[in-house]
């Protein structure tokens, strides 16, 4: 994850935010992505951590809100969705899936979500700011 004391500071974050999550949700992938994959952040740039977890499809979205509101006092901003959910985004070239599958940093994954990175890694490719889909090898 890095040498800079920042970013170790924000690896901190995360590993102390996940066992809060695992409270509520079974964690099946998180992924930091955003500036901080990209580029490593900065100072004042928020942590976006991507959660995969079919619990969600118990919750609703306010509840989601409400979780993600709760970590925000972290500086991390946290999408939750359910694996359906992120494949109809990856499917549908959602920016926010395709920046978190293609250029997040993992730091839990499973099988299943391994497997819908290598996917997206092969449909879709960044061009300046936007995600473009490939074309068939």
């Amino acid at each position: 994850m890095g040498g800079t004391t920042f970013e170790s500071s924000w690896a901190k974050l995360i590993e102390a935010t996940l066992p809060e999550l695992g409270k509520r949700l079974r964690i099946e992938a998180a992924l930091v992505f955003g500036s901080w994959a990209r580029s490593g952040g900065g100072e004042w740039s928020d942590i976006d951590l991507l959660i995969v977890s079919d619990d969600a499809k118990h919750i609703g979205i306010l509840e989601r809100f409400s979780i993600a509101t709760e970590l925000r006092r972290e500086k991390i901003d946290v999408f939750i969705y359910t694996y359906e959910e992120l494949v109809n985004m990856m499917n549908k070239g959602n920016p926010l899936a395709l920046s978190a599958l293609i250029e997040g940093i993992p730091i839990k994954l499973s099988n299943r979500i391994e497997e819908l990175k290598n996917k997206a890694q092969k449909m879709y490719k960044r061009v300046g700011r936007c995600w473009v889909a490939q074309l068939p090898k």
